[in-house]
């Protein structure tokens, strides 16, 4: 009669515990996406203050050297090999280059949390691109060595930098306005909801999908023009 009460009890405690396990499937199978969004949005946050960091650092570029803003690569005036706008500035960025193998840190603010960095990463891979046109050195009516900060006459509809990759030479470090759609991908949306982070001229930051790309008015905004700035 024991052996039987005790048989008894234990079949009751499994059927409690399963229950139990049932109830945790439930709640996690509820709460985990809502974990998961939340888990994205802070990595967009940590984002967004990269790239507030990232904007420091320029107009501390642009003050040593009497308000010039460094060009995004030196393609731009021809030369080779190409050097990017990340060895210019790689006195401003420390700490996270290195300045001997120009390597980018991870969990540097030159690293999107979004998309780690691979340990082979160097000085051309920052994972936020500068905006080639106008204030990158590229213009509308040809190229010129240098932009001054002074020149943009609206900085904050002026963008800057952008959460940016290219699928044949990974976050090259810059993007240009005739790329802008999906297929280029040299504007990363790899933010929650397919979004990219867009800082302007002026520090402050936007989140942004596919459908800003195409408006005429960020068409606009690549370009150091008027009524964005004259260069």
């Amino acid at each position: 009669m024991n052996y039987r009460s005790k048989n008894q009890k234990c079949e009751f405690t499994m059927i409690e515990l399963l229950v139990v396990i049932s109830i945790i499937i439930i709640l996690a199978s509820i709460l985990l996406p809502s974990l998961n969004k939340t888990r994205e949005v802070a990595k967009r946050i940590a984002c967004v203050s990269n790239q507030r960091q990232l904007h420091l650092a320029w107009n501390a570029y642009c003050t040593d050297y009497s308000g010039s803003l460094p060009v995004y690569d030196t393609n731009l005036w021809g030369e080779s090999p190409h050097m990017p706008w990340v060895v210019f500035m790689v006195n401003h960025l420390q700490p996270a280059v290195n300045p001997i193998n120009l390597q980018v840190k991870k969990n540097s603010f030159l690293a999107c949390p979004a998309f780690p960095v691979s340990k082979d990463q160097n000085y051309w891979n920052p994972e936020y691109g500068m905006n080639n046109q106008g204030i990158g050195g590229a213009t509308s009516n040809g190229s010129k060595k240098y932009t001054k900060l002074s020149h943009i006459t609206f900085p904050s509809q002026q963008i800057a930098f952008v959460d940016s990759y290219i699928p044949w030479a990974p976050t090259a470090g810059y993007f240009g306005v005739w790329n802008t759609g999906p297929g280029g991908a040299m504007i990363h949306m790899r933010h929650l909801g397919n979004k990219a982070n867009f800082l302007y001229c002026d520090g402050h930051v936007e989140v942004h999908d596919w459908s800003y790309m195409t408006a005429n008015q960020a068409i606009s905004n690549w370009w150091n023009k008027a009524p964005w700035g004259s260069p």
